[in-house]
């Protein structure tokens, strides 16, 4: 890999594919792609634990088998997905264009 490639990695483990830059020598901004799956359980679950995201991201973390140190969706994509999802029905990513 040579340095600033773009690459794209699918992590089965977590069903996410991980899309990003990443420099040899410095640490990168990593955006996970999240299945539709997941997204929807984000959703349902914000919705039924009173519009809680650390409640979310718990229960996300502990459906998903996520270790305590890995990545779960951080606030602005959770809000994102339910901003969508009442906008237009589903958690699916809005396609511009």
């Amino acid at each position: 890999m040579k340095e600033g490639e773009a690459v794209e990695v699918w992590d089965s483990a977590r069903q996410v594919q991980v899309v990003g830059k990443f420099p040899l020598q410095h640490s990168a901004v990593v955006k996970m792609v999240w299945s539709n799956e997941q997204r929807a359980f984000a959703v349902e679950t914000y919705f039924s634990q009173s519009h809680s995201i650390v409640v979310m991201q718990r229960a996300f973390r502990t459906r998903y088998q996520i270790p305590p140190r890995d990545r779960v969706p951080d606030r602005k994509s959770i809000l994102l997905w339910v901003e969508n999802f009442r906008e237009t029905g589903n958690v699916s990513e809005k396609r511009w264009g």
